[in-house]
């Protein structure tokens, strides 16, 4: 069998086929595109039209080297969404989470819901981005489009339905709204309408590894392709990337590597206590029936971001060569990088200075010093997270799988190993990819559990591991970086 994986990261999506052969999964690029959203007058939103022309560029691809499809998985980012109208049209082009239009929307739902109150229900920490703000955004806006609303559906379900015809809400995904009640196994319907949401708007709720539907009669004779099952994948990128990890052992800590960076571990049910509050520890639904309690931190977007500027300079430089700079450079500054300062795009490096500067800290000038910066914040900021989790679960974890694009970096590998004085085992690079895969496999009956896709991803890839060394420097850092979060 062929399954094809559609990957829809923040900032690039790609078209990856896979196959199960001898115990392995094999897997090769097909296509790989840009996804850059668009400042249209005061908000910036995501250009979808591009994206479904660029889902049939990759199946008019896969015909044309006639790579027969069985199935196709969509995963995405959290949080952002599209609203279809009852001709089944999409009304607008769906928001980017980092638009300003919720920067207010956090304190208006809280008068409707207490902060505490929320978190224990959601399991989630109130981020402006999170899907209930931008809804409230909707509906406190001129417009208010909920009124002309049929159906919400978030990113990877908006793209399963154009596929399919089909209005379903995947689980892992739903998760992301602060809108699911893991008690009912539902939308939480009494929260929705607490706020002020419509409540008919929520589509039914499937399982990863559940079939969505078949492409579409009119698809499939617009681009001249076979019938293809769309299988409910973990639509949320994270927990298909969860599923890829080749842990061994049953508690470890996970780290997903990329635009975001993802820190948390498995459970088996949703956990809320005081420390998770504190901490703003996240519950978000994983696949094989887990509920992955993590924090997102702005993650390589610092380092993209910087990129950026510097290629705007006329600096040319790649992200290789932006590490060998950061591992011969020195520095004793540390930032906080889920400050509010760097959730926007334009000018990182300034930022990174204009906050050193601001704080009494040695301004960073070079770009190796920067790089520096930022992945040793990185590293902290992950040190601090992993010490709530550990305080929220009772728990003790000796190792740590990273997984995604984010491993190439070794100066990051490393410096995690270092500030957490704990072991580091990196794989798989296409670890989303690998996870819809394996989602899409247990769909068609091809394989039967997590686990035993586990033991193939192991089968497939190289290994590496990153013993600590000890940083004094690191310690002293991480006092600096309590003092700037308290």
């Amino acid at each position: 069998m062929k399954m094809l994986a559609l990957d829809f990261g923040a900032s690039s999506g790609r078209g990856i086929i896979g196959e199960l052969k001898d115990n392995k999964i094999i897997l090769k690029e097909v296509h790989r595109f840009a996804n850059e959203p668009v400042k249209l007058k005061n908000h910036l939103q995501w250009d979808f039209l591009r994206l479904v022309h660029e889902v049939k560029q990759c199946l008019l691809i896969c015909k044309n080297d006639n790579e027969e499809m069985d199935s196709i998985g969509i995963d995405t980012w959290g949080v952002d969404y599209g609203l279809i109208d009852n001709d089944g049209e999409l009304i607008t082009s769906p928001f980017h989470y980092r638009d300003l239009r919720t920067d207010s929307m956090v304190e208006k739902c809280f008068e409707y819901v207490s902060k505490d109150e929320l978190m224990t229900l959601s399991g989630i920490d109130c981020n402006q981005y999170n899907t209930i703000y931008q809804l409230l955004a909707e509906k406190e806006d001129v417009t208010n489009r909920l009124q002309n609303t049929n159906t919400m559906l978030l990113m990877p379900d908006l793209f399963n339905y154009i596929l399919t015809g089909v209005k379903k809400a995947e689980y892992t995904i739903a998760t992301t709204t602060q809108l699911y009640d893991y008690d009912k196994n539902d939308w939480n319907y009494n929260l929705i309408e607490r706020v002020g949401l419509p409540n008919t708007i929520f589509p039914e709720i499937i399982q990863p590894g559940e079939v969505v539907g078949s492409v579409t009669d009119d698809i499939r004779q617009e681009l001249d392709i076979k019938d293809c099952k769309i299988v409910s994948v973990g639509s949320h990128d994270t927990s298909s990337a969860i599923a890829a990890i080749p842990a061994e052992e049953e508690d470890f800590i996970f780290i997903a590597t990329g635009t975001w960076i993802m820190v948390g571990v498995e459970n088996n049910n949703l956990l809320v206590n005081d420390t998770t509050k504190e901490y703003g520890l996240s519950n978000e639904g994983g696949v094989g029936g887990k509920v992955n309690l993590l924090k997102n931190i702005m993650g390589l977007w610092l380092i993209q971001e910087s990129k950026r500027q510097w290629n705007k300079d006329g600096i040319d430089i790649g992200f290789g060569e932006m590490v060998e700079q950061g591992l011969e450079a020195k520095t004793s500054s540390v930032i906080n990088p889920d400050d509010k300062l760097f959730y926007s795009p334009s000018d990182m490096p300034n930022k990174i200075k204009n906050y050193c500067k601001e704080t009494g800290q040695q301004v960073p000038e070079t770009i190796g010093e920067i790089v520096r910066v930022i992945e040793e914040s990185l590293a902290l900021r992950i040190k601090h997270t992993i010490k709530g989790i550990e305080k929220s679960t009772d728990k003790r974890y000796n190792t740590i799988h990273m997984f995604g694009g984010g491993i190439q970096d070794k100066l990051l590998c490393q410096v995690v190993a270092n500030a957490t004085g704990k072991k580091v085992i990196t794989g798989p690079k296409e670890a989303t990819a690998m996870g819809n895969i394996l989602l899409q496999a247990i769909g068609l009956g091809e394989i039967s559990n997590i686990q035993e896709g586990r033991t193939i991803v192991k089968n497939s890839i190289e290994i590496n591991e990153y013993i600590p060394q000890k940083q004094d420097d690191l310690d002293e850092k991480y006092k600096k970086y309590l003092e700037i979060i308290s």
